[in-house]
Parts: structure tokens; sequence; C-alpha cells
């Protein structure tokens, strides 16, 4: 409960930076007229939509079970997240291109403040760069197999680092690319750079949203253990009186919820119990995986002695 708390009053924190980011951003556009402030203003709203969303699918995955969900609703945070990928991602980085395509075709488009413009974006980058350096962080501590990252994300069900840490990758990418159009365009004086970067800005969020499409909807289908778990519970199985394993079927039912179903054959010693061989295995397979609840239903229809 403490432990939820705690998430809960980070949320809220991480939340008033973004509102705070947002306000920036948008009184220096305004002033500005900056493509890239504008993709930038983009890039914060989206953030504070993506906290909001991801709270309500929180809320909603911990209701527990009903005799509408029997496994309760945990893959709620899998569908919210998965419609912050499709509208707002998406959404967001189309309007940026749009936008910062519009400038680019107007000849009257001009950048004014630029010390201004330039001053907000490299708040912003000592923002994304302190996120990003934070998201690295969890990432490291659940990557225990020291997978590449693009492969560890693939493979990773907790769809809150996976969004997070993805969104501010590709936010830090984006403030570079405003970075380096806007100090293009005080050097040179043409506004054509500041365009480009707000182009290029709004691509770069067309990009994340694909790839973390194509991830949740994998998550919301239904995906299994992980490699390595699933690595963890047929080593489990390899016990000498399985003689064969019939059918092994894993769903992930929430980012920390694992339903296994196995059909098992079985050589037992005549004074061993089948039942309570079976516990001993359930037990030992949620003792591997300790940082997900696990749901086991193992059954054997051959025994023999």
């Amino acid at each position: 409960m403490m432990e939820k708390q705690q998430e809960q009053k980070a949320r809220r924190i991480v939340l008033l930076t973004h509102v705070l980011g947002l306000l920036m951003k948008a009184i220096g556009y305004f002033l500005s007229g900056s493509a890239v402030l504008m993709n930038e203003s983009i890039h914060s709203m989206i953030d504070c939509i993506n906290q909001g969303l991801l709270a309500i699918g929180e809320n909603r995955a911990q209701r527990g079970r009903s005799e509408l969900y029997q496994f309760g609703e945990g893959r709620a945070t899998y569908f919210f997240s998965t419609v912050v990928a499709m509208t707002v991602f998406l959404g967001g980085g189309i309007l940026a291109v749009v936008e910062a395509s519009r400038d680019l075709l107007d000849p009257t488009h001009e950048v004014e403040q630029i010390q201004l413009v330039a001053a907000i974006l490299f708040v912003s980058l000592f923002i994304e760069v302190t996120a990003v350096q934070d998201g690295w962080q969890e990432v490291k501590e659940q990557n225990k197999q020291k997978q590449p990252l693009v492969r560890f994300l693939k493979e990773s069900r907790d769809s809150d680092l996976l969004l997070g840490f993805t969104e501010n990758l590709f936010a830090l990418g984006s403030v570079t690319i405003a970075i380096i159009g806007i100090s293009l365009t005080a050097l040179t004086g043409n506004p054509v750079f500041d365009s480009l970067g707000g182009i290029l800005g709004g691509l770069l969020l067309i990009a994340a949203a694909v790839f973390l499409a194509k991830e949740f909807y994998s998550l919301l289908i239904g995906e299994g253990a992980s490699a390595s778990d699933l690595m963890a519970i047929k080593q489990i199985l390899a016990d000498p009186a399985i003689t064969q394993i019939k059918d092994l079927r894993t769903l992930h039912l929430s980012p920390e919820e694992l339903l296994i179903v196995a059909d098992l054959s079985l050589k037992l010693a005549p004074d061993e119990e089948p039942s309570t061989f079976i516990d001993t295995i359930e037990q030992q397979i949620k003792q591997a995986l300790p940082e997900l609840r696990v749901y086991c239903y193992i059954e054997s229809e051959e025994i023999t002695s």
C-alpha cells in the first residue's frame, strides 16, 4: 500500500512537471512563432495526456476480479497505453508535421525572440536528459539478462516502462533536433531550419507511435511469458518425474500477473501422490518468478508408476 502511494505521489510530481513544461513552451511559441517550440508544446501536451490516461488504466487494473472479469482488469493498462500510442502520439505527430510544413511553405514565416526559444529548449533538454537517465536506471534494474535495449523493450511486459522510456527517449531526440534547427536559424537568419526541425520532431513522434502501437497490440491481444521467464518455467518442468509436457501455455493478465496452464505426463513412485507433486511444482514456479503473481493450473491425465 505504501509503495502504491509513493508511485501515485511520483506520478503527480511528473504530471506537474509536464504541465509547467507545457505552459513554458506554449508561451514561448506564442511569443516567437517558432515551429520547433510548437512541436515541443505538443510533446508536453502528450506527456500530460499520457500521465492522465495511464492513471485511469492503473485504477481500472486495481479493481480485482469480478463476476464479469474473472481474472480482473489488469490488461486495462495495456488498453490505455494503446490509446496513448495510437491517438495521442500519432495525432500529435501528424499535427506537428502539418503545422511545421505550413510554416515551411509560408514565405512570411519568421522566428522572433530566438534567445528565448533557445533558453526554453535548453531547459527542456535538461529535463529530458534527467528523465531518460531515470528511465535507463529502471531498465538496467529490470534487464537482468543484459539484453540489447530494443530487444529488452520488445520483451518487456511492463507497459509503464515501455511507454515512459520510449516517449522520453524520442522526446530527447526531438528537443536535440529542435536545438539544432533553432541554432541554424539564428546563425543563418533563415527560418526554414526552424520549420525543418519541427517536421523532423513530428516524424519522431509518428515513429514512436508506430513502434509502441505494434508492441501494445501484441500485449493487448495477449502475450505469453517473456523468454527468460519461460526458460525458468521449462527448467522446473524438466523434473525426471515429468515424462512429457503435453501442453504448456502462458498468458500475461497484466504486467504483474502471469497465467500458466500445463498438461503433463508423470511417472511417480508408488507412494507419491500426484496432487502433492503438482503442488510442489507450482510452488517452485512461483518461487522462480518472485516479481510476478503467478496463477498455475497444472493437470496430468496419464500417471504411471
